[in-house]
């Protein structure tokens, strides 16, 4: 037989079936445009170049790893679809002389026939999309536009294309497997082969219960954004494991439950569909498990970089009170020198008075800071803690003497409070200036410091000095009698920590009184501070320039990566969820033809049979979106500790995008059900 008899009969084969065969051309077409877009995203040097464009490379490199992985997958699965609505028509070649080396080679023509339009088609929205992708990208980190077409270059369309057709084989070669290990009969029968009734796999339920209640466990469990981080992705995998596990085995349980209450069970609308849930459940229960885990990685995508995005703004007015925060010290004969308050005050003076930018006012601190760890409560050093270091323990303590705080509270905020902490030599005052973990109102009695207890005489819910720690760890504020006792506890953590340990810092705050002005002139101004510095300390000079503008734009370019990621990979996730539907109600309606036909002719009303389609279809496919409703619910904690590691601490922000995502993501599900159901009730009629 000729090789063109092969093709005539694949081309025919794809021609009779386009309800099969377009949407697997349009599914791969996406995911190769997607993945080409990432991809040539991550090798665009131009745009890495570009203000705001440092994080580009990374994150988009990490994008095109999960859309690799989700295209490989999806590929796969819908390989396996097309090769059980096939397998019978594989099998009646066989019977009718064909060897099953030229049934593979009509499945190779199928392949080709669907693999090279998706290709050509892909391609065509990469590079249809690219060049919109990197102007969105610009708007949203504020840069301007980047001409030029590098997406053209020949790597960028040859490896996403090698990649596509490597996957595509892979999927040949699996589906090839499959005929060469089937008997004719077996290949006829294959396509009309139902599923005997599951039984509840005891085990297996076991397991997912644990897993999901540790998984569960974990995201509800109080930690500290750095264990968060760890834990995260261990949490993920135990949910994971856990809702396929459950829908195989605990969707069976529960079923048997249904049929075993008659009341629910004994009604025409409810058997049919407990039934036929309960005879296929097994292969039902992995699709329904993946939209539910796609669904839910739709929501949190989503929902945790569009937060991010949107509260760019809220972040650095609570990180950055004043727009720029200068320090400086010199070593001198081995001793370190710190630059005077007025000094840093008279440079930046100067630097601004060359750009015609005003100072509002400013604020003097000289303060140590220090990390520890808090453990019963002692503030212990590397060399004091026995047993290593527990990251929930970790720390940041910031010192400051009476007089300071005194000073500082006056310029910073408006108080009521006159009273003076009239602190002795073994008294402090304590402050939680950032808690992960512990609540505000654990405050010791006595904090031991450098081996010396510290009565803790007052609880200040206020401290004068801001803290560029971030939320990773613990925060505290720590005010002592005076420069003795401080000088101290510099000398203590000194022994601690040797070369490690933290120095005094006499550090300027600044606020100007035209923002928009300074971040105008930012990057130069900024330049421009530290010539200045250094001309006015010559010689050995170590400083500290820490500005409102540069960080807003730094921020700005991670949350504006993120946002772009979160977009693509959240419809890539939303992609996949509407094809495994429908490709699943395709499959259900082809299975169930027979069974409602017969149905019908036993009496049943075309009405009732579409009652009983309905309530089947509500069993299948909401509970995947109410799992994911719970998954998202229950993720929550872990997630507000992660973002504000990334410095987001606006809580109703975050619950305000995840409510609006999820209920999007609901209306274009149900949408997605309703058109499905259509295709559904038609292939059963």
């Amino acid at each position: 037989m000729k090789h063109s008899v092969y093709a005539r009969i694949a081309a025919a084969t794809v021609r009779a079936n386009p309800r099969l065969y377009v949407p697997r051309v349009l599914a791969e077409a996406g995911l190769l445009g997607c993945f080409y877009i990432l991809y040539t995203l991550s090798r665009d040097q131009r745009l890495a170049e570009a203000l705001g464009g440092s994080y580009l490379p990374t994150m988009m490199g990490m994008g095109t790893v999960v859309i690799g992985l989700l295209s490989g997958i999806l590929i796969l699965y819908i390989s396996r679809f097309l090769m059980k609505q096939r397998t019978g028509a594989y099998g009646l070649y066989n019977v009718l002389g064909m060897e099953k080396r030229h049934i593979i080679r009509v499945l190779f023509s199928e392949s080709l026939f669907t693999s090279l339009p998706s290709l050509l088609l892909g391609l065509g929205f990469g590079v249809l999309f690219y060049k919109l992708s990197s102007l969105l990208i610009c708007r949203m980190l504020r840069s301007g536009p980047v001409a030029g077409f590098y997406y053209l270059s020949a790597p960028t369309l040859l490896f996403p294309a090698l990649l596509f057709l490597a996957l595509d084989f892979l999927a040949f070669l699996t589906g090839s497997l499959s005929i060469a290990r089937m008997k004719p009969v077996e290949l006829l029968a294959q396509q009309h082969k139902g599923e005997t009734e599951p039984r509840v796999k005891w085990p297996l339920l076991a397991l997912g219960i644990l897993t999901l209640g540790a998984g569960y466990g974990i995201a509800l469990s109080d930690q500290s954004p750095l264990q968060a981080i760890f834990l995260f992705f261990a949490a993920v995998i135990l949910v994971i494991v856990g809702t396929y596990c459950l829908f195989v085995s605990g969707t069976t349980f529960v079923l048997k439950r249904l049929r075993q209450n008659r009341r629910y069970y004994y009604q025409k609308r409810h058997m049919p569909a407990v039934a036929g849930l309960l005879f296929r459940m097994k292969r039902n229960a992995v699709g329904l498990a993946s939209i539910a885990i796609l669904a839910t990685g739709v929501v949190v995508m989503l929902s945790t970089t569009v937060s991010l995005y949107s509260g760019v703004q809220d972040t650095m007015e609570a990180n950055y009170p004043r727009q720029l925060y200068l320090s400086a010290y010199q070593v001198e004969d081995g001793e370190i020198r710190h630059v005077p308050f007025d000094t840093l005050q008279a440079v930046v003076s100067e630097a601004a008075a060359e750009y015609g930018l005003a100072v509002q006012d400013e604020e003097q601190t000289d303060m140590l800071t220090v990390s520890y760890l808090f453990r019963d409560d002692t503030l212990l050093t590397r060399t004091e803690a026995e047993g290593g270091w527990d990251l929930e323990e970790l720390t940041g303590a910031i010192f400051i003497t009476e007089d300071t705080y005194t000073r500082l509270k006056g310029q910073t905020y408006i108080s009521t409070d006159r009273r003076r902490l009239d602190l002795d030599a073994d008294e402090i005052a304590f402050c939680r200036i950032y808690s992960t973990v512990r609540s505000l109102s654990e405050v010791p009695e006595t904090l031991t410091i450098g081996g010396k207890p510290f009565r803790v005489k007052e609880t200040i819910s206020y401290f004068p000095v801001s803290s560029n720690m971030g939320a990773m760890v613990d925060v505290i504020g720590v005010v002592v009698a005076d420069q003795t006792v401080l000088d101290g506890i510099y000398r203590a953590q000194k022994v601690g920590y040797g070369d490690y340990a933290s120095e005094y810092a006499n550090r300027i705050g600044v606020s100007f009184a035209d923002e928009e002005a300074v971040s105008a002139v930012g990057e130069a101004f900024s330049q421009t501070v530290v010539e200045t510095l250094r001309k006015a300390c010559p010689g050995e000079l170590s400083y500290t320039l820490d500005t409102k503008w540069e960080s807003f734009h730094n921020t700005l370019d991670m949350y504006g990566t993120f946002l772009f990621l979160g977009l693509l990979l959240g419809f890539v996730c939303l992609f996949s969820t509407v094809l495994v539907i429908y490709y699943k109600q395709i499959a259900e309606g082809y299975e169930d033809r027979a069974r409602f036909q017969i149905m019908e002719k036993v009496g049943m009303e075309p009405k009732e049979v579409r009652e009983t389609i309905g309530t089947q279809l509500r069993l299948q496919f909401f509970l995947p979106l109410a799992t994911a409703a719970v998954h998202t619910a229950v993720a929550f904690p872990i997630l507000l500790k992660l973002l504000k590691i990334l410095m987001l601490s606006n809580t109703g922000l975050f619950v305000l995008c995840t409510l609006a995502t999820f209920a999007v993501f609901s209306l274009v599900y149900v949408a997605v059900y309703q058109l499905t159901a259509r295709t559904y009730y038609q292939i059963v009629h």
